[in-house]
């Protein structure tokens, strides 16, 4: 009898394990893939969004910044710029990307950019 219940256990520690595993892959799979370079389309602005959780940016007129970027599900994504000589900047917005286009939606919902993936 005891026999039985520890295999029951066991039974059951897999099955939650392989509940888990797959929660976890369905969700790395909705995830988008913003890593790469891309251009402000129409535009000269660029991003780079590395796999660490840094990005890259340079604007319209050439100012360059970098920081870190983390993507909030579901669409929503938040920047912490670095600059010079000033404390770090909080940036929230949405993101969707559809193919090789990326679009980014200021909080407020009234700066809209997009950009076509590079590499």
């Amino acid at each position: 009898m005891a026999l039985n219940m520890k295999k029951d256990k066991f039974k059951l520690f897999y099955v939650f394990v392989i509940i888990a595993l797959a929660f976890i892959l369905a969700c790395a799979a909705n995830t988008p893939n913003i890593v790469g370079q891309w251009k402000e389309i129409g535009k000269t602005a660029t991003l780079e969004f590395q796999k660490d959780g840094t990005f890259k940016a340079v604007d319209n007129q050439g100012m360059a910044v970098n920081g870190k970027y983390k993507l909030i599900e579901p669409g929503n994504i938040r920047l912490e710029i670095f600059r010079q000589d000033s404390p770090p900047e909080i940036v929230k917005g949405t993101f969707s990307l559809q193919g090789d286009v990326l679009t980014v939606t200021s909080a407020d919902g009234k700066e809209v950019e997009r950009y076509k993936r590079e590499k």
